[in-house]
């Protein structure tokens, strides 16, 4: 697969050629969600609104350590709980985003250790708690506001837990049908799995490790020894975490539905984008989303030099998708294209069609 031209080629000089797609994608992710999460940010959509209707609740109001602990006084329990969960996610993925971002960095330093040490808290501490969210955001609420320590405690919240809780956040998130939560708990959780992260996880994080699937070998410490010049790290792990990167960014954007972030045709389209080049990349066939794309915007694809009808392919989609760049599969001309814009626009055509019907 070529390069999507989303980072410089001196950042991708130490990852192996044939991965510099896939370490982009992932970084694309990354920059999606933070994205995501600064536009809620700018437009309030975190925010309520608090109804004071009498003096009495402007004094009580005004005696309150803070307004979730003025709504919690004054019962009004629905108010508390969207503020809470609103206050949780506003300060939760920045935090994931600051570690997936560490690790995503040292990949480009054959860093290994450091990466792996950077993704462990995000993927297996933060992205369960987001799905716990999105799974049900009331009993998320009356746990944590009880007894928080008990509800997240690694005896309660454990692996099996954690992949029920991820099983029916997907269930909730909308285009996340290609997502399976047996395959994420494999790629987190499962020790056995070769192509996972859980051993790389712990030996990361621990110098020794004594679980058979990755106990230390003699004359040993955990990736302390490893030739940063292997290429099996590599191999072994982009698929993985272009997956989990997607998930989080699925789990994110039916959060953002719930908080009445007023972008939700633009919600989408992201979520086309991002699927789309996740398909191209690693699923093996015809990309569906790529196809879609050449029926519905085949007209419009046309290059500038050749003025041939350009065709959208599964080795030219990433790029297509990330950048707007259009790469002619008859002269090999690269130009831009204003997906974005052609994207929004098909969504208000069809919006007044079904207004008009």
């Amino acid at each position: 697969m070529p390069q999507i031209g989303y980072l410089s080629e001196d950042r991708l000089q130490n990852i192996p050629k044939r991965h510099w797609a896939a370490h982009e994608f992932s970084f694309y992710l990354h920059d999606l969600i933070a994205h995501l999460a600064s536009a809620a940010e700018q437009s309030g959509a975190g925010h309520i609104q608090i109804q004071l209707d009498t003096e009495k609740d402007v004094e009580a109001f005004k005696a309150a350590s803070n307004p979730i602990d003025f709504l919690s006084a004054t019962g009004r329990t629905d108010e508390e709980r969207r503020l809470m969960v609103n206050h949780i996610c506003a300060a939760l993925l920045p935090d994931m985003l600051h570690f997936i971002h560490a690790g995503l960095t040292a990949l480009e330093k054959r860093k290994f250790t450091l990466a792996f040490a950077c993704f462990r808290k995000p993927f297996t501490e933060g992205l369960p708690l987001i799905a716990l969210l999105c799974a049900d955001e009331e009993n998320f609420f009356t746990k944590f506001k009880s007894d928080p320590v008990g509800f997240l405690d690694s005896g309660n919240f454990n692996r099996p837990t954690k992949r029920l809780a991820i099983e029916a956040a997907i269930a909730k998130c909308s285009d996340a049908s290609f997502m399976s939560a047996d395959l994420l708990h494999a790629y987190l959780f499962d020790f056995t799995n070769t192509s996972g992260f859980a051993g790389l996880f712990d030996k990361a994080m621990h110098l020794v490790t004594r679980n058979h699937n990755i106990k230390t070998e003699a004359y040993n410490l955990n990736l302390i020894f490893k030739d940063p010049r292997q290429n099996d790290i590599y191999d072994a792990s982009y698929q993985g975490l272009s997956y989990v990167l997607l998930c989080i960014h699925l789990m994110q954007i039916e959060l953002l539905k719930r908080m009445q972030f007023p972008a939700d045709d633009y919600l989408k389209q992201l979520n086309i984008r991002a699927a789309g080049t996740y398909q191209a990349l690693f699923l093996k066939g015809r990309s569906k989303i790529a196809s879609s794309m050449n029926e519905t915007l085949g007209e419009l694809m046309k290059c500038p030099i050749c003025h041939e009808r350009v065709r959208l392919k599964k080795r030219t989609a990433p790029m297509f998708f990330v950048t707007e760049n259009l790469e002619c599969d008859q002269c090999g001309h690269v130009s831009q294209f204003p997906l974005a814009w052609l994207m929004s626009n098909n969504t208000d055509d069809e919006a007044n069609r079904q207004k008009s019907d």
